[in-house]
């Protein structure tokens, strides 16, 4: 029998997965942009959620601004229906009550690297579309060496750019500046970059290293909230969200990612 597969919510990642999942079952969707709305009648094998999972109000992101309830699936799903989702919330249990097994996507391994790198590319891309500049020859700092970062510094080197990387542990530091990059650390002020990409979810530039930073710097923000400035400070210099980057600019790439780790986990 066909396994049955229902995306609720997302964005245009879902969207290719759909296409993606049809040679291996049943699809519906509910709030899924391109997608008509269509509930299944009977609980689904396999329940895939948003990308993040939850927009700010609490609730599943969706082609609609205000997100999906999660009410609305209680029927479509039951204690064997497996459930797949990117940044879920702790609490998956009263998100949606009577559940079966639940993995996020982003905690595996292989997707968390792929995810990393289509941001890194995203932002090359989001910078040079916002800037309409080149990158060669212009110095760039990368705040963090983890998923985002390191495949980060190594694109834009590729691109010419003059890389400096920020990271606080003196062992990172070092396996940075053994690929060639210039380092520092998040505490020492110094020369204005002309783009700051943070992949640090927490404000981690000293005080004084921020007001060191120029009006004609620009800031990427890729790291998840709180993000990398301080709530109570307005910055002299631009700003660019880069929130969720592969789901806005590489969502077909996204989804193969995705589905790599459903079918890792899945007997089809």
């Amino acid at each position: 029998m066909d396994t049955t597969f229902l995306l609720a919510g997302g964005d245009r990642r879902q969207f290719w997965l759909s296409r993606l999942l049809r040679p291996l079952g049943r699809i519906y969707s509910v709030g899924v942009p391109e997608l008509a709305d269509c509930l299944p009648e009977a609980p689904v094998d396999v329940l895939i959620l948003p990308t993040p999972c939850l927009n700010s109000s609490g609730r599943l992101r969706a082609a609609a601004v205000e997100g999906l309830d999660p009410a609305a699936l209680r029927g479509v799903y039951d204690v064997h229906t497996r459930v797949y989702g990117g940044a879920l919330p702790r609490t998956v249990e009263a998100l949606l009550p009577g559940c079966g097994t639940v993995c996020d996507l982003l905690r595996d391994p292989t997707v968390a690297a792929v995810n990393g790198r289509l941001t890194a590319e995203a932002a090359v891309s989001l910078v040079m579309e916002q800037t309409e500049d080149t990158l060669f020859a212009r110095p760039c700092l990368v705040l963090g060496w983890g998923r985002i970062g390191k495949p980060l510094a190594i694109l834009l080197s590729g691109l010419g750019a003059e890389v400096h990387v920020a990271a606080r542990r003196p062992e990172i530091r070092a396996e940075a500046a053994q690929l060639g990059f210039a380092v520092r650390d998040f505490e020492t002020p110094g020369s204005a970059p002309a783009v700051v990409f943070n992949t640090v979810p927490a404000p981690a530039l000293s005080r004084p290293a921020m007001e060191a930073l120029g009006a004609d710097t620009l800031w990427v923000e890729l790291a998840s909230a709180p993000g990398g400035l301080p709530a109570d400070w307005q910055p002299p210099f631009s700003v660019l969200n880069g929130n969720s980057l592969p789901g806005r600019r590489l969502p077909r790439a996204a989804a193969r990612a995705l589905l790599e780790g459903i079918l890792s986990r899945e007997v089809m």
